[in-house]
């Protein structure tokens, strides 16, 4: 039994390598639409999201894994599609002695249970239960839509399987049974019907919902730097098309480059906040913007001095240092270097980084604001949440899923 288990781990192992990937691209926009809704996010909805994600990719994974090669394709025998169900567990019954003569012989049902024909039928059944689980527990599924989502879900994963992985090899590498529809059914089924179990444990989705919402009532750290990154993806965008399609190849040389940067850099966080309300792209779409101390709407030298200051040269400064601190420590592996020309490059790295963080920590110990803020005389706040009925604050307040 646990050398046919084994066949499971390799499949499940690749899913957790490529899981960080997979969960890197899907971070934005999971953000993104969660900031817009309710304007934060609770701990346990990332937990739950994410580990559907997991599950999703083990459960894709354990049915292609592992990949054989074209030729071994090639010389296999063609698998045709398994209309009669439970053919091979009959079969299996049949070795072990099963019949109807000795229905109750203890010896004849243990070897059954240990044999790939019924292992392989329950761990159709095990592999979908917490698909029902998670359709019922987070996305509020009913069991008629929890049944037609696992029988697609089994759909999905035997045309992939029939089909040879739709084209990649000649043709299909394992066998496309009935049996498999029906089990990954009865899978999200019992996932569903024994979804209070488990739920009895978690937190009610309704009230991630107004977790959620209460930790969008002020702007988080967290959520001004998925801001600050949407905005150095599209900078960074704009930049290249800058770069590579206005400037000629030819003419390419460090000042086109700088030129090109000090353009961007205008255009991005000095230009485009006139025709946004004073919000950039990443503040639009976390639902951010800039006022003044007081709230009242900023003007827009104070926006444009706030992102001046922030763009500018705070993060032009780090950039700079990052640079710096990357040829010291280039230079310090290699060794390329004497005692000096490495004081001086360690120097020039880390004192003027020092410095900043003073300089910051210092402002938000004595303002309890960032320079740019501070200087600028704005605040960021946040607008534009979804109204919650029936939000009960207190019970929000007091739950331990804020972070």
């Amino acid at each position: 039994m646990l050398k046919y288990l084994n066949s499971y781990l390799q499949p499940i192992t690749v899913a957790c390598m490529l899981f960080p990937a997979i969960a890197a691209v899907f971070t934005l926009p999971f953000v993104i639409r969660h900031y817009r809704k309710f304007g934060g996010i609770a701990i346990m909805r990332t937990v739950i999201v994410y580990s559907f994600i997991l599950y999703c990719m083990c459960t894709f994974l354990l049915t292609v894994l592992p990949l054989p090669s074209r030729e071994a394709v090639l010389a296999m025998p063609k698998h045709g599609i398994g209309w009669i169900p439970y053919e091979d567990m009959v079969q299996g019954m049949k070795k072990c002695g099963i019949s109807f003569s000795n229905l109750f012989d203890a010896g004849a049902w243990k070897a059954f249970f240990k044999c790939s024909d019924f292992l392989q039928v329950l761990c159709n059944i095990v592999m979908t239960i917490p698909l029902g689980l998670y359709l019922r527990y987070y996305f509020k599924f009913t069991f008629r839509e929890t049944v037609l989502m696992g029988f697609c879900a089994s759909l999905f994963f035997e045309v992939t399987q029939y089909t040879g992985l739709y084209g990649i090899y000649p043709k299909a590498y394992r066998f496309t049974e009935m049996d498999d529809l029906i089990n990954n059914t009865l899978g999200a089924a019992i996932g569903f019907l024994i979804e209070p179990l488990i739920a009895f444990f978690l937190p009610k989705r309704d009230e991630i919902d107004r977790i959620s919402y209460k930790k969008g009532e002020r702007v988080t750290f967290l959520r001004r730097v998925y801001a600050f990154i949407i905005d150095i993806l599209f900078f960074n965008f704009i930049f290249a098309l800058m770069e590579f399609t206005i400037i000629p190849t030819s003419a390419v040389s460090l000042r086109t480059t700088i030129l090109a940067w000090t353009g961007t850099m205008i255009l991005y966080y000095l230009i485009i906040p006139c025709f946004m309300k004073g919000r950039t792209f990443g503040q639009k779409m976390l639902k951010l913007k800039i006022v003044s101390e007081n709230g009242e709407k900023a003007k827009w030298r104070q926006v444009i001095g706030r992102n001046f200051l922030l763009y500018g040269i705070e993060y032009m400064l780090v950039s700079i240092n990052g640079v710096c601190i990357a040829n010291f420590i280039s230079a310090l592996v290699t060794r390329s270097n004497t005692f000096y020309v490495m004081f001086i490059l360690g120097t020039v790295s880390f004192v003027p980084l020092i410095l900043e963080i003073i300089l910051v920590l210092r402002c938000v110990k004595k303002y309890n604001q960032t320079p740019h803020s501070h200087y600028s005389h704005t605040k960021e706040i946040a607008y534009g949440r979804k109204v919650m009925e029936k939000f009960d604050v207190e019970e929000a307040e007091k739950s331990s899923l804020c972070d």
